[in-house]
Order: C-alpha cells, then sequence, then structure tokens
C-alpha cells in the first residue's frame, strides 16, 4: 500500500524545521503560488491565514462592473454605424442589472442610470424616435424592468469607500 493511502500522517521537511524559520526566512522568497503551497504543507495549526477585507467582494464587483459598463460605453460612443449603437444600447440595458453593486452602493450612479431609464423608458423620447419599432419596444421594456428592479429587489444600501494601497494598487487582502 502506499503511503498515500495509509492513514499514517504524511510527513514534510517544514516539520522538520522551526515554523519562524519558515515564516521570515523561506517565505518572503517565495511567489504567492508557492506561498500557498508551502502553507498548505505545514500543521494545519502552524498555517498563515490572511483573510478578505470586510468589503473586498464589493469592491470587487464595482470595480468590475463598472468596467464592464464603462466598455460598452466607449463602443457605443465610437460606434459609427446605427443599428450598431442601438445594439450597444440595448446590451448596456441587458447587462446592467448584473453589476447591482454599482447602483446598490453608489448613490450618484444610482441616481443617474434611474433618469436615464426613465428617459428612454418614455415612447415619445426624442433619442428613441427614429429608431426601429423593436428597438423602441425592447429598450422601454429593459428600462422599466430595470426601474421595477430598483424598487423592489436592489434597494440602495450604503454608500461604498474604496481601500487602496499608497501606490494605488487595490488588494482583497487587509494590510495590517
Amino acid at each position: 500500500m502506499t503511503k498515500y493511502l495509509s492513514s499514517e500522517p504524511i510527513t514534510h521537511l517544514f516539520d522538520q524545521l522551526p515554523t519562524d524559520m519558515i515564516y521570515y526566512e523561506i517565505f518572503p522568497y517565495l511567489d504567492y503560488n508557492s506561498r500557498v503551497t508551502a502553507n498548505l504543507l505545514l500543521p494545519r495549526r502552524d498555517r498563515l491565514r490572511t483573510p478578505l477585507r470586510k468589503d473586498a467582494v464589493l469592491e470587487f464587483q464595482f470595480m468590475l462592473g463598472s468596467a464592464t459598463i464603462a466598455s460598452l460605453l466607449r463602443k457605443q460612443n465610437n460606434a459609427k454605424n446605427k443599428i450598431t449603437r442601438n445594439r450597444l444600447t440595448l446590451k448596456i440595458w441587458r447587462v446592467m442589472p448584473l453589476f447591482s453593486p454599482l447602483y446598490q452602493y453608489k448613490a450618484a450612479f444610482r441616481k443617474v442610470v434611474a433618469a436615464k431609464a426613465v428617459e428612454l423608458s418614455d415612447p415619445n423620447h426624442e433619442g428613441i424616435a427614429n429608431v426601429s419599432a423593436y428597438m423602441r419596444k425592447e429598450i422601454k421594456r429593459l428600462c422599466q424592468d430595470f426601474l421595477l428592479s430598483l424598487e423592489t429587489s436592489n434597494p440602495y444600501i450604503r454608500e461604498l469607500e474604496f481601500s487602496f494601497h499608497a501606490n494605488g494598487d487595490w488588494s482583497a487582502v487587509s494590510t495590517l
């Protein structure tokens, strides 16, 4: 029977080294993946833990959503073809509900997006007067559904503050 299938514990070189030597002499020279692997080789009680900050997941969702929406808005702004611009408009309103932290944690963004949704859901709005009937019907439906979700399932929670390092980088782990 191989050693890995037996009930006796597996021993490593790390079991014979003092823990402080591993932390202070070896870990600083390892890259992230090697540190994670080395940490897993340590006994459970000796492993280093680096917890995520409280709002790290929300901040990441916010940054991902804002990058996605900004990219679509740039493409829409640079589109020369009217059909392409209309398709991108529909895509923006289809993608917007996927990133609820954008409008649940930033009041200014929520206000602007809600105003634009009200504006586009009006069938007499001059911005959608010269588009196809399908586009008018679909943009009206998407905007009304979005406004309904703002009122029912996506209320404003609070303002989200971002935590950046001194050099401007963002990190999900707490820095002590």
